[in-house]
């Protein structure tokens, strides 16, 4: 039985490794065109939804949502995970914007 490294490249038919030379080219050029579709698609996307750095902007965090609107913290965690309060995972924890905050407030009746 025939043993390959892992530097060679081919196609093997029958048990037969044919040598395919352009093969490490036409990996790195597909792995490039890839990594270009993926950089291109986040470029458009920034630019038609700019995130909003503002640096007056206020952010708070579940607890302190959750002072404010008389509501226990694993209420708010839960509202954050499913949508119903906009929120940024940020490590194990939870990051409300005000203004998503403001919108939150105004919508959700009282549990």
């Amino acid at each position: 039985m025939t043993t390959y490294s892992k530097d060679d490249f081919g196609i093997v038919i029958d048990g037969q490794l044919h040598s395919v030379d352009w093969m490490p080219y036409l990996v790195d050029s597909l792995s490039n065109k890839v990594l270009n579709n993926i950089i291109s698609k986040i470029d458009k996307k920034l630019q038609t939804n700019p995130p909003d750095f503002t640096s007056d902007a206020r952010n708070y965090t579940v607890g302190q949502v959750a002072k404010m609107t008389n509501k226990s913290v694993s209420t708010i965690t839960r509202h954050c995970r499913i949508g119903l309060l906009k929120a940024s995972k940020v490590g194990k924890s939870w990051l409300i914007r005000e203004k998503d905050y403001i919108i939150y407030r105004d919508n959700v009746d009282d549990e």
